[in-house]
Parts: C-alpha cells; sequence; structure tokens
C-alpha cells in the first residue's frame, strides 16, 4: 500500500473489534512516531500506553465520556516533555552546525532562540511544542492505516485529570489520545475541502 493510499483510506474509527494488537505491533507504530521530523531535532514527544480496562474507562470519563476509548484496545497518550524540548533543542542545534546543515549565522540565531526557550511559561511552551508531536502521532496514524489498525485522535479532555491519573509533573504537557483497534466499522468519507479552496 503506497503512502498516498494510505492517506486516502484513513478514517477516523471508534468502533473496534475486541482482538489486541500485538507488542510487536505497537512498537512497531511508535517505532514510525520516533522517526518524526522536529524542531532542531528536539524529538519532544512521550508516549504512554494503556490497555487495562480500568484505566482506560478513567480516560473515557475525563474526556467527556466519548466511549470508543475504553472499548479501543489500545490508547496512547501522547504527550511532549517541555524540559527535554528545551535541552535537546540546544543539543539539536549544535548537531545541525557539525554536519554543516546550517550556516554560522541561522546556528547563532537558533542558539540564541533556544536559550530563549529556557524562560517562556510552560503554557506558552506547550504549544510550540506540540506541533511536533502532533507530527509523529500523524506517523503512527498512517503506519496503522497500512497495518489495517484504526484509529482517532482524542483531543477534547481534562488534561489535570489525565495528569493526576499518570502522576505527571509540570514538565509532561498531554497533547492528544490516540485509540488504537481493528475497525468494526466502515466509515464513509466526509467532505473535504478542494484543491483550488486550499490555495492562497
Amino acid at each position: 500500500m503506497s503512502i498516498k493510499q494510505c492517506i486516502t483510506m484513513r478514517r477516523s474509527i471508534r468502533k473496534y473489534k475486541e482482538d489486541d494488537i500485538p507488542d510487536e505491533l505497537i512498537f512497531d507504530l511508535l517505532d514510525c512516531a520516533r522517526l518524526a521530523p522536529s524542531a532542531c531535532n528536539s524529538q519532544p514527544w512521550r508516549f504512554k500506553i494503556v490497555k487495562d480496562k480500568k484505566t482506560k474507562q478513567t480516560l473515557s470519563k475525563i474526556s467527556f465520556n466519548q466511549k470508543h476509548i475504553s472499548e479501543a484496545p489500545v490508547v496512547l497518550v501522547c504527550c511532549a516533555n517541555l524540559k527535554e524540548y528545551v535541552r535537546e533543542s540546544l543539543f539539536g542545534s549544535d548537531e545541525l552546525y557539525n554536519l554543516d546543515v546550517i550556516d554560522k549565522d541561522l546556528y547563532k540565531m537558533i542558539k540564541n532562540r533556544s536559550n530563549g526557550l529556557k524562560k517562556i511559561q510552560a503554557e506558552k511552551l506547550a504549544v510550540e511544542v506540540s506541533f511536533n508531536v502532533a507530527m509523529a502521532i500523524e506517523h503512527i496514524v498512517l503506519r496503522a492505516t497500512e497495518l489495517g489498525i484504526g484509529s482517532c485522535w482524542v483531543k477534547i479532555a481534562d488534561e489535570n485529570k489525565i495528569k493526576e491519573l499518570f502522576s505527571w509533573d509540570e514538565n509532561i504537557k498531554f497533547v492528544s489520545m490516540l485509540t488504537l483497534g481493528y475497525p468494526n466499522e466502515e466509515p464513509k468519507s466526509i467532505k473535504k475541502l478542494s484543491l483550488e479552496e486550499i490555495m492562497l
């Protein structure tokens, strides 16, 4: 299956078969996430694999009772590590410079910017970091489609209760959940904007 076919076939799946997803396939999906691009190679994504019924039910409740969260065989809680984002951005800019990918002037600008990230409040920084995690999640989604595994992004949730559930500190920023399982439905395609409508 080509990447274009995966993109075309992808649907948000909310009804799943009870079949388990083998661990090796879950790790395969996360390996694809690991290879996503990120700002200055900061790689801020972190994932919590949830399989147990009780935790999935709790996640469902704190996500405004979205039923498919409790029914999916696997839920990935996708987060960003804010502290590591700042640290790795600094290391990443060094790596880009040493590999002769960027010139000296751009390197200085990125370095100054990365140092400035240390002073930004967590909530403001979280917005910037989240788009990196989103790219990694979409890698998972497309690979899952190729493997015949359905998925659904879940952004609407009580972030504070998620942090409490897993005892995470302020450095861990919730970005999205991703439910995973073998589809038990075939949703129809929904209307997408045309090429003319998305071009400026």
